[in-house]
């Protein structure tokens, strides 16, 4: 199973220019989103340790010139 999170941008508002950030940054398997009134970036198809993979997209936004506020994660409930 691969890990799920999100990269919460410093961005209010969800613009063609920033969707083309995103994706010029290398995100095309990624889904852009509101989340909590933040544009996010949805990461959820890339194998791996949650660690590496979360430290790889955080690099990957940082080169691609995206400002990212934090990284979520949904918690799972069991029942």
């Amino acid at each position: 199973m691969n890990p799920e999170f999100y990269l919460i941008l410093v961005a209010e508002e969800f613009t063609d220019e920033l969707a083309d950030s995103v994706y010029e940054a290398g995100f095309d398997d990624s889904t852009l989103m509101m989340r909590s009134g933040k544009a996010a970036i949805w990461v959820r198809h890339r194998p791996g340790e949650l660690k590496q993979v979360v430290r790889e997209a955080l690099r990957q936004a940082n080169v691609g010139g995206l400002r990212v506020s934090h990284v979520e994660m949904e918690s799972e409930v069991f029942a």
